[in-house]
């Protein structure tokens, strides 16, 4: 693991306390060996999975899941990497679920970021703290609140904010594809198909950092948090306030100072 690899992983734990742990995404061209413990679908597991579930998997069980185009149980997600031939999706085949013209589904599944086909052979899903080699993007899943640490981290000496482009589905396009190809951090709002296939839950949402920007948002996150703008845990200032104790409780103590009511008799 290199050292910025590493200040990531520590830095996503301690600014944001994220509940599952943030996963190394490896787009595999060549024939470079998979990590030792890595698990292909159906050599291992005996079926065919969708790739939500395997970051799911590598996220919340901490396996390093393998993806070849044989192990695809969701042919979008394969499209994206280059492992299907794309034709068919991008001629709007199955876009009628949410376009009602044919023109609209083809536009928007032209839309979604991929790779050539056979440009990648293999994609490898390795939870941060664990990889041992340099990802091409980390991807974190966590409350709004916690995400909101990465955008003000990814958004640190730049200025003008994060973007985010969403169809409603097709998620892992982003992570696959997207945020390599433009470099760009993003946030993203899990689509059905994870969260009926993968057990994405109704309060989860992720946030996708490319690997030039590790060292960056690693710099933000460190800068914010110690500048104390913005925290999580979110610190609730209400604690701070004097409680609005009622008119009635102060006759248990003739001596209680209330500034807000001032003693009124």
């Amino acid at each position: 693991m290199s050292d910025v690899v590493k200040k990531l992983s520590e830095a996503v734990q301690r600014c944001g306390r994220f509940p599952t742990q943030p996963v190394g995404v490896k787009l595999a061209r060549g024939h470079e060996p998979a990590p030792p413990r890595a698990k292909y679908p159906l050599r291992d597991l005996g079926t065919t999975l969708a790739l939500c579930q395997g970051m799911t998997i590598a996220r919340t069980y901490g396996w390093t899941m393998a993806f070849r185009r044989e192990d695809h149980a969701c042919p979008v997600a394969a499209v994206f990497l280059g492992h299907a031939e794309p034709d068919i999706f991008l001629g709007g085949a199955i876009a009628g679920t949410y376009q009602e013209t044919e023109e609209c589904g083809r536009i928007m599944e032209a839309s979604f970021p991929r790779w050539p086909l056979g440009s990648i052979r293999e994609v490898w899903l390795v939870p941060l703290p664990a990889c041992e080699f340099d990802p091409d993007v980390a991807v974190v899943y966590g409350l709004p609140a916690q995400i909101l640490v990465l955008i003000q981290a990814a958004n640190f000496r730049r200025g003008p904010g994060v973007k985010s482009t969403s169809c409603g589905r097709g998620g892992c396009a982003a992570w696959v594809a997207g945020v390599i190809q433009s470099g760009e951090c993003t946030y993203i709002v899990p689509g059905s198909g994870e969260r009926m296939f993968a057990g994405t839950q109704d309060h989860e949402m992720s946030f996708a950092v490319p690997s030039p920007r590790f060292e960056s948002v690693v710099d933000g996150m460190n800068y914010v948090r110690e500048k104390g703008a913005y925290r999580y845990p979110v610190p609730s200032l209400a604690l701070l306030a004097h409680p609005k104790i009622p008119k009635e409780y102060l006759r248990i103590d003739p001596d209680y100072r209330d500034p807000g009511i001032r003693n009124e008799k």
